[in-house]
């Protein structure tokens, strides 16, 4: 009898052991996953870490090992417009839940991209806000005039180089410009206002254009907690009552990002008219 027992309490020991080996062997994981996905630098196309199609890579990576929940850590100062309004939708698009994580800062494009979290966390001196859209271009007229050089005006379309600085704007380019800065200010506005659900009063209020620390942001409600990287584990792990893992997705730049552009802080516009006939003004820019 007791040689059954004996070998009953070995073979059960093996069973134990035989288990722990294979849930080693299939790498399977005891907490619940979820993904952490980088957004730093400027939002444009083709950032390393901040444009739209890098961070939804990084979502369909995470989704096919089964991730619970993302967490994106922002660390931005904006972009541009069209390349903020699809990161937004990215995020909006993401069925689980989804945490956002201010760093040093989180403004203008990057609010609004940031917006689209079902949460958000900032720390209390994080930059925030600046729901604002800014143009501006340098104009030489007058000084080239002082030096004798003329602007000789070869266009085909009375408003092809609108935005040239070699002249000033007419009062019909200007309307031009401004209306298509208030559209895009609307357009934030009314984002923001949907995703955080925030009163007619604080959309005023904050949609200024000026930046705000992270106290502040909470404040207006346009945060939800103050804190880092612990505070917003801390959400996923009391929605899911499950111990959470933080698991990295990066994009590590390449050779052609390191030698051709990669630069996180000058934005495509400034690279763009760096090769351009024209100093064209900065109006898709949310930085």
């Amino acid at each position: 009898m007791k040689k059954k027992k004996l070998l009953v309490t070995i073979l059960a020991g093996l069973g134990v052991v035989f288990l722990a080996l294979i849930i080693l062997s299939f790498d399977v994981s005891l907490e619940t996953e979820v993904a952490v996905i980088p957004v730093g630098g400027v939002i444009s196309p083709g950032a390393v870490e901040a444009s739209p199609s890098t961070v939804q890579d990084h979502i369909r990576e995470a989704r096919s090992k089964g991730v619970k929940g993302f967490l994106f850590q922002i660390n931005s100062p904006g972009g541009t417009v069209v390349a903020s309004r699809q990161l937004e939708n990215v995020i909006n698009s993401v069925e689980e839940l989804t945490v956002c994580q201010f760093q040093d800062y989180a403004a203008s494009g990057a609010y609004w991209a940031a917006s689209a979290c079902d949460k958000i966390v900032t720390d209390p001196l994080t930059m925030t806000g600046g729901i604002g859209v800014a143009a501006s271009y340098l104009e030489y007229s007058e000084h080239m005039e002082e030096e004798g050089i003329q602007y000789v005006r070869l266009v085909g379309g009375d408003l092809k180089d609108m935005g040239t600085p070699y002249r000033d704007l007419t009062e019909e380019e200007r309307e031009l410009f401004e209306r298509m800065l208030d559209q895009t200010h609307t357009d934030f506005m009314e984002a923001v206002a949907e995703n955080r659900n925030i009163t007619d009063e604080t959309l005023e209020e904050i949609s200024r254009g000026h930046v705000i620390t992270g106290s502040e942001a909470k404040e207006y409600g346009i945060v939800d907690y103050l804190g880092g990287r612990e505070e917003a584990k801390k959400i996923f792990e009391e929605t899911f009552n499950e111990t959470v893992e933080l698991q990295e997705y990066r994009r590590e730049p390449g050779l052609i990002d390191i030698l051709f552009g990669a630069k996180e802080k000058e934005t495509v516009l400034e690279e763009i008219s760096k090769s351009t006939k024209y100093d064209l003004p900065e109006l898709y820019s949310l930085s």
